[in-house]
């Protein structure tokens, strides 16, 4: 019951931020190599790579949002239209801006689990604002199991996947000769970490994720989080620390047979309050995820 209504809480947060901010301003980073990041702090950051093969998206947050992220890839690209979108996974505020793009030509892929689950969301899937299943333009048109490289824009591209992590099928994508990385929702950078369960997700695999995106990476490496500022490797082995000592804690007072309420009550990461607590994800929604994720 409580990841059910953590998921509807989601859900109503994404809605009522678009419809607050029908138009919020895009902040456009320049990361060089014809790489920009785009972020509006309403919904997941965007990546855009520009160059004489057109222009790749990866993810397009939400419909209201979606003219603005074109006005400001266009602003980079000299006018030219969207050619290819990859969503890192199927959450509604990395998606629901797809069916804008596809309008225009663009041509949607992401991981192969993720057309199914936009189609037929499980009960308690946090995909949309509504719970309502998704078709047409929004719709990935190519799956990509992992393990793929594109080669755009000069650029190589590595696209890696992490089974059973943020979700069932989350990408992050690696700009090798940038030395850029798009993590998808595998890095929360500096927050509390959204952990799907109903969408296949799992503490563990969160935690792989982070590390291979912590091995991929280098001192220098400039590393757009799904959510939060651009970040550093640091911030990523932050996150790592930080996840694998709040599962720890909470699982070894679920070995003792504690309920969720007594586990809560017990405050196991009171240490990681001040620091990682945010609106959506509090201090007691993570120790809720970790609990459930530690004794199903």
């Amino acid at each position: 019951m409580i990841l059910r209504a953590l998921s509807a809480a989601f859900a109503l947060a994404l809605a009522a931020s678009a419809a607050a901010q029908d138009a919020p301003a895009v902040e456009t980073t320049d990361l060089g190599h014809g790489v920009y990041m785009l972020a509006t702090g309403v919904a997941g950051n965007v990546a855009v790579s520009v160059g004489a093969d057109g222009v790749w998206m990866i993810d397009t947050q939400m419909a209201p949002i979606a003219p603005g992220l074109d006005a400001a890839q266009k602003a980079v690209s000299d006018g030219a239209g969207v050619r290819l979108v990859l969503n890192t996974h199927l959450h509604g505020d990395h998606v629901l801006g797809n069916a804008y793009f596809a309008e225009r030509g663009a041509l949607i892929m992401a991981h192969t689990s993720v057309r199914g689950r936009l189609e037929a969301p499980s009960p308690n899937a946090v995909t949309s604002a509504t719970p309502e299943p998704l078709s047409g333009g929004f719709l990935p048109v190519i799956g990509i199991p992992g393990g793929t490289e594109i080669t755009l824009n000069g650029l190589t591209a590595r696209i890696h996947h992490v089974p059973d992590a943020h979700t069932d099928g989350d990408l992050w994508i690696h700009f090798v000769e940038a030395d850029i990385i798009h993590t998808g929702d595998l890095l929360f950078s500096g927050l509390f970490p959204f952990i799907d369960l109903n969408n296949g997700g799992a503490v563990d695999g969160m935690i792989t994720g982070l590390q291979a995106i912590a091995d991929a990476a280098g001192p220098d490496t400039r590393i757009i989080p799904g959510h939060g500022p651009l970040s550093t490797r640091e911030d990523v082995l932050a996150s790592l620390a930080m996840l694998t000592a709040a599962r720890d804690a909470v699982a070894a007072l679920a070995a003792q047979g504690l309920s969720l309420e007594d586990v809560i009550a017990a405050a196991p990461l009171a240490s990681f309050h001040d620091e990682w607590n945010w609106r959506f994800i509090t201090t007691e929604r993570m120790t809720a995820t970790l609990y459930r994720d530690a004794t199903r």
